[in-house]
């Protein structure tokens, strides 16, 4: 540590001695020092530099701040190249170099499943790589076995796939001593289309519940319900993911033993008796005999004629079923009537305003009882009906409830617009009122349950009634003069609007109106004969007859 010259001689220490210059020539120096300070002692700071002191500080200096600035090069370049193998292994990382596949070879040891590719071309090796990922899928065997079945599924049936190209362009772009392998790929589509095929045929379904209905000819329909079994099938998830596990781990023939799931009845028996309950019922009444008011023909032929009829056509119709979505034609189901279907001749309308005798004649009254029995159940026909009805009103129905048809001409048909099938049942009963010669048609419509406590009702309004007009007298050569008959009695006509009510619980809650049916009327005609009358010829006289023999006592 330098000491500062502070030009005060220092009292508190004895002057220092040289050891090495204690012995040579001391007395002198001694003696000379007292001479000349008067026997003080005097310290001099150590002159260090000299002159050249300054010179010295502006070097070091230097030199430290050049190996500052190599220290900050030689950081500066350290950072370009982590930078640079940053970039490299980057770029390196993100994708591999495209190599030609015509022209580039393979490295050093470098194996495709276990092929050799070393300094070949694609060319070289794409047959036999090709051929043995051909072979490896071809022969995709997954055996699905269980107690009671069995059944594999191939390749093919998955859509199996290998990515053998894409392995390709990275071995030859890839380096030397490297191994790669193909990966297999399926198309779950498929294989759950195969999985579902086998599992619908190899395994059991379950059973639903059902029933079986008796159609009677003289009664209410009688249904028999039987209860539903459940059935077992593949649990199509797992099994699917275990077929995929064993492809991807190389399992390619393999055999599985599938989890097995309980499979249910999709219907039980409430489910099916809500489907068959009555929702629709309608009764008309017919004469199969005749009485004392009638004519001989009306009693012997027309009336037994026309109830036979009616009842051929409801039994025809009775234990029909009309599936979800479908329509029905009472012409299509009831046939032709005429004489070679078995039908017989009884009274039907013609001409609009007259009587006469039709093959089929009665049959109307069988679509129109159905069609009341289906309004009923409205909303499961609404919208849907062909129906007409009849120039004349019918006696069984009001006027606007009837339903017409003819052979080849006027048909009644309907749709079934609920979500399940629809049961006709018809049938014939004795008249409580008079059971000796009347007889009731009663319909039944059984479906899908409406809403509880949901009925629907008919209702007829009548808008106008229109006299007949005046009568018309027709002339006919076929009549002597003074004879006359009936052709048509005078009706009147009619407007009448139909409408079907909804009651809930027995409250009005809406009238639909459903449409108007119009009745012509006509005018009372008559045939007047213009043929002459014969003039009567008289008869012969006749002869007298001879006396008696003898009085009538002498006869025996």
């Amino acid at each position: 540590m330098y000491e500062k010259y502070s030009g005060l001689p220092d009292t508190t220490k004895p002057a220092s001695r040289n050891p090495h210059r204690e012995n040579a020539g001391s007395s002198a120096r001694d003696t000379q020092n007292e001479g000349n300070n008067g026997g003080m002692e005097y310290y001099y700071t150590p002159n260090r530099g000299g002159s050249s002191s300054p010179r010295r500080k502006n070097s070091k200096r230097a030199k430290i701040r050049k190996r500052r600035l190599v220290l900050s090069l030689m950081t500066i370049v350290f950072l370009v190249l982590i930078v640079t193998a940053v970039i490299v292994l980057a770029r390196s990382c993100s994708g591999t170099a495209v190599v030609d596949t015509q022209t580039g070879k393979f490295r050093n040891e470098v194996y495709i499943n276990g092929t050799n590719l070393s300094g070949k071309t694609v060319a070289e090796v794409r047959d036999q790589l090709e051929s043995n990922e051909s072979y490896a899928l071809n022969n995709i065997a997954i055996t699905l076995s269980g107690d009671d079945f069995s059944a594999t599924i191939s390749g093919s049936d998955m859509n199996a796939s290998s990515n053998l190209e894409e392995v390709i362009q990275t071995a030859l772009s890839g380096g030397a001593n490297k191994v790669y392998y193909t990966t297999i790929s399926v198309d779950q589509d498929a294989l759950t289309n195969r999985i579902n095929t086998i599992n619908g045929s190899m395994t059991t379904p379950p059973a639903d519940a059902s029933f079986t209905f008796e159609a009677s000819d003289s009664g209410k329909p009688t249904f028999t319900y039987s209860e539903g079994t459940p059935g077992y099938g593949l649990d199509v998830a797992s099994t699917i993911e275990s077929v995929e596990q064993a492809i991807a781990s190389g399992q390619l023939q393999t055999t599985i033993q599938p989890a097995l799931t309980t499979v249910e009845p999709t219907l039980t028996i409430a489910d099916i008796q809500a489907r068959t309950t009555l929702i629709g019922s309608f009764t008309t009444t017919y004469d199969f005999k005749g009485t004392a008011e009638d004519t001989e023909e009306q009693r012997t032929v027309l009336i037994p004629n026309r109830a036979f009829n009616v009842e051929k056509a409801a039994s025809i119709i009775n234990g029909q079923v009309v599936e979800k979505g479908k329509s029905w034609s009472f012409n299509n189901v009831v046939g032709d009537r005429n004489e070679k279907n078995g039908w017989l001749e009884a009274n039907g309308i013609f001409g609009g305003y007259t009587l006469n005798r039709q093959y089929g004649g009665g049959v109307c009254q069988v679509s129109t009882t159905l069609y009341n029995a289906l309004l009923q159940a409205y909303p499961y026909f609404q919208g849907t009906f062909d129906r007409q009805n009849h120039t004349i009103p019918s006696t069984y129905v009001d006027k606007g409830l009837d339903a017409t048809v003819d052979t080849g001409h006027i048909d009644f048909a309907f749709t079934n617009k609920s979500d399940y099938p629809i049961y006709i049942f018809a049938y014939v009963s004795k008249n409580k009122m008079s059971s000796s010669r009347k007889r009731d048609l009663t319909i039944l419509i059984y479906g899908e349950a409406l809403p509880e406590g949901t009925e629907y009702r008919t209702r007829t309004k009548l808008i106008e009634e229109i006299p007949p007009e005046d009568d018309i007298v027709v002339e006919s050569k076929s009549l002597f003069i003074g004879e006359s008959e009936l052709i048509a009695p005078a009706r009147s006509g009619y407007v009448v609007d139909m409408y079907v009510d909804r009651y809930v619980n027995g409250e009005l809650q809406e009238s639909i109106f459903d449409h108007t049916d119009r009745y012509p009327g006509n005018a009372l005609k008559t045939r007047v004969g213009t043929k002459p009358t014969p003039t009567p010829e008289p008869s012969p006289t006749p002869n007298s007859t001879p006396a008696p023999a003898s009085d009538p006592e002498d006869l025996p």
